[in-house]
């Protein structure tokens, strides 16, 4: 598969990617790098980063091994800027989805929409993140991914704080509220990796989940009976 046709990373993807391993380059060596990194992203995706080989990436690539090494360091160095590009357009989708106004839970809604719908977009590179996270030790280079989880958390906890300002949340529920943010946002992943096609909810359901974390189930059925 020509890795220039692979829409696995998106164009959001593409610009992170380009500031990443490319910033300021010609033209050419924009385009040749890219498709060396696609090629990579799409392998490690299927295969795993140690079921890859650099003989597959550059023949996927179309480009040569020596080619490779000059504008990369060494599959590893191939790697780290893959995963440092995916945690990039994510920073971006958080930053852009704090900024956002509305009430604590609409915001919440809205932010975790915004997740659902690149982890929907980015599937394979969700599931790279994934495997670097509970693979087995040395399955993947080390990739520090303490950044990403401190930005989630402040996120989370900031839109929460701003709940207990205007009156929607308890202080003392912060905690627990955000760890059952915290669940939600690893187990929406879960359904896309293991079976992508047959997702056991979609972004339509995130609002009823918002409001489950924050109402419980016991509450939902007692408004479903008081309605009927």
């Amino acid at each position: 598969m020509n890795p220039d046709a692979r829409n696995i990373p998106g164009e959001r993807f593409r610009a992170k990617a380009l500031e990443v391993i490319s910033p300021g380059a010609p033209p050419q060596e924009q385009k040749t790098k890219m498709r060396i990194f696609l090629a990579a992203a799409q392998l490690f995706a299927q295969r795993g980063y140690n079921g890859t080989a650099v003989r597959e990436i550059v023949e996927l690539a179309g480009v040569t091994k020596p080619t490779l090494y000059y504008y990369f360091k060494n599959k590893e160095d191939v790697y780290i800027k893959l995963m440092d590009s995916a945690f990039a357009v994510f920073s971006q989708v958080l930053e852009e989805s704090a900024r956002r106004p509305g009430s604590m839970r609409q915001r919440l809604t809205a932010l975790f929409t915004s997740i659902f719908q690149l982890f929907e977009e980015y599937v394979d590179l969700v599931r790279l993140v994934n495997s670097t996270i509970y693979g087995p030790r040395g399955a993947t280079p080390d990739y520090d991914l303490d950044p990403g989880d401190t930005q989630i958390i402040g996120v989370f906890t900031d839109i929460l704080r701003a709940g207990e300002a205007e009156g929607e949340l308890a202080p003392q529920d912060r905690h627990m509220i955000l760890v059952l943010l915290l669940g939600l946002f690893r187990s929406m992943q879960l359904p896309l990796l293991v079976e992508p096609a047959h997702a056991v909810f979609s972004q339509m359901d995130i609002p009823r989940l918002i409001d489950l974390v924050f109402d419980g189930a016991r509450h939902s059925i007692h408004g479903e009976a008081a309605r009927t």
